[in-house]
Formats: C-alpha cells, structure tokens, sequence
C-alpha cells in the first residue's frame, strides 16, 4: 500500500517510527505534512495553534497543503498522528474514497476540543482502553485500542547495563514530574534528566545539575536507558489505563523500567522480572535504590525486557492490527 502520513517530523518522533514501520513492513510512505507552520520558536507554534483554533475556517486552510499532497501523491490511505486536524479536513481526505486513521499518542489531557470526535474517521485509535471503552460505549465511534510500541533499529541494547549507578529520565519535566524528582533527590536517589530545557517556573523545582538542558533521541536515548541503573517512567497524571511510548522505547533498549502502575501494565509486561511497577513514592523510592545497588539485577530485567518488547511490542507488529482496520 501506498500510506499518507500525518504529523510531527523530526528524529525518533512518534510519527517517524511508524513511518520505518511501514517501510519494514513493505509499504510505501509519503509524509503529507502537518498542517500547520512550524516555526524555531515554540511561542510562534503556540500562537499559530491558538489562532487556527479560534478561527475553524483558518485551520481549514492551513490544513489544504495537507489534502493537496494526499491527492497528488494518490495515497491508499492515510494515518494522522495530530489530534488538530479538523473534521473538515478529514472529510476532504476521505472524499475520493481514501480511509484515514487517527492513532493518538497523548493523555486524555491533550483531546483539547475533542475534534477528532466529530471528524469522519475510517478508524481512531488510543493508546487508553478505558478512554476506548467510554467512547464506543455512549458514542458508538470506530475506536479501537492500540499501544505504542518501540523501533528495534534504534531501541535496542547498547552500552554496558547499569555502568551508571542513576536513574534516568528522560522527557518533558512538568510540574508534577519536577516535584517527584525533587522528592526523589531529597530522599537520596542519584538522577540524571534529558529533555528540552525546562520553562524556568519548573527548572527551579528540579534537583540541581540534575537536567541535562538537551534530548536524546534513536540510538543515543537506547543507550542512556541502556546503562542507567534503571529508567523512571513515571506517568502523566492524565494519564488513566494507558502507557506511553517510553515505556516500550526503555524496555526495547533494555533497560530496568521502574514504571507506574497502570491497569494494562502486566497485560503487556510480567511484572518484576522485566518490568519493575511501583504505586507509591516509598515503593517506588525502595526499587530505585535496589537497582542502584545490585547491577545484575539492572542487567537481567533489561535483559528480559528487550526480549519482550523486541518479541511483542514493536511497531511492525502494531501497525497490521491497523491497517486491518482500513481494508
């Protein structure tokens, strides 16, 4: 099949691995775009969001260059991975008869206007069974539960496991995760943070000289998870049944993954032996400083991880369950 693309470019973005899936997997892919300006500054992305938000009729026109490169490239279907796009510009896509997919990548916090709700969508997919089971309970709407998964080509095991006695984390530090690795840090747990530089109200909560001040990606993010102690995924509080994808990323690139407890965890992972839950700050405190103290232990739980995910939770293996849906 020839697949459309929609969303955020840029290296080891959500959108980027599913792309290398696809082609994996023998498909052709074009990237349509974003439907939208993107500027350097995040402030002018912001502002031009805002605005196309605001006025329905501007985020249509923004979003033609989008319909127009679907067309000329003559797609079999197309998969979005921005939840902006708007209902008028999904219809467009599918008026020639092309299927489209929306696959969200975000917390439940992050539906914003909840337009994909409204948009005529082949098939959505979410990555939270319980936000799934509520839509197509009251709503009736072609959801479907799919996780995000994890890129062996560039999540996978390099560098020796746990040759760095820290905790790794690496994301977005907003308020909620700033003020647990405080918590964290006062409590004695050594940790090293990747990420974009912090807006300053966020900066001045982290533990000092703890962030980094730049990301990682691909094959550089696998090996900070690789040999960390353990990698903290803590989760976002939006966040209710669902994981997210540095869960599958830590674990392919075989890191111990000391990752909040969420109802499909042990559905996806056996708990403790490749994946370490924890509940509480005290439970998840005590699991930190025994990976910290025990390198084998670090070793055989990425070890086991990467097994799994490789086996289990890869893109190529998601990606079907998919494109089933648009047949």
């Amino acid at each position: 099949m020839h697949i459309g693309l929609i969303g955020r470019r840029g290296p080891d973005t959500f959108q980027a691995n599913i792309g290398d899936g696809l082609t994996r997997l023998g498909h052709r892919v074009t990237y349509l775009g974003l439907g939208q300006p993107q500027f350097r500054s995040r402030l002018a992305n912001r502002a031009t969001a805002l605005a196309a938000s605001a006025v329905d009729s501007l985020e249509e026109r923004l979003q033609r260059s989008v319909v127009r490169a679907a067309a000329e490239s003559e797609c079999d279907a197309v998969i979005n991975t921005f939840g902006g796009l708007a209902p008028g510009t999904v219809a467009a896509l599918r008026r020639n008869g092309t299927p489209v997919a929306l696959w969200f990548p975000d917390a439940v916090s992050n539906l914003g206007r909840q337009a994909m709700l409204m948009a005529p969508y082949s098939a959505i997919f979410f990555k939270d069974p319980l936000l799934v089971a509520r839509l197509r309970d009251t709503l009736d709407l072609p959801v479907w539960y799919l996780p995000q998964g994890c890129n062996p080509r560039s999540h996978r095991p390099i560098g020796e496991p746990g040759s760095r006695r820290v905790i790794a984390v690496v994301g977005n530090c907003y308020p909620s995760r700033a003020v647990l690795l405080r918590r964290l840090h006062d409590a004695g747990v050594p940790l090293v943070v990747y990420g974009a530089p912090p807006p300053k109200r966020v900066r001045d909560l982290l533990p000092p000289r703890s962030h980094t001040g730049h990301p990682v990606f691909a094959q550089d993010k696998a090996k900070v998870f690789r040999e960390a102690a353990a990698v903290l995924n803590n989760l976002h509080p939006a966040e209710m049944h669902g994981l997210n994808a540095r869960l599958f990323e830590a674990a392919g690139s075989g890191a111990a993954v000391l990752c909040e407890r969420r109802a499909v965890l042990g559905d996806l992972f056996d708990l403790d032996s490749e994946v370490v839950p924890f509940t509480d700050f005290d439970e998840l405190t005590l699991q930190a400083k025994r990976l910290l103290d025990d390198p084998d232990l670090t070793r055989r739980i990425g070890d086991a991880a990467s097994r799994r995910a490789h086996a289990e939770h890869t893109y190529e293996q998601r990606l079907p369950q998919l494109l089933e849906r648009l047949a």
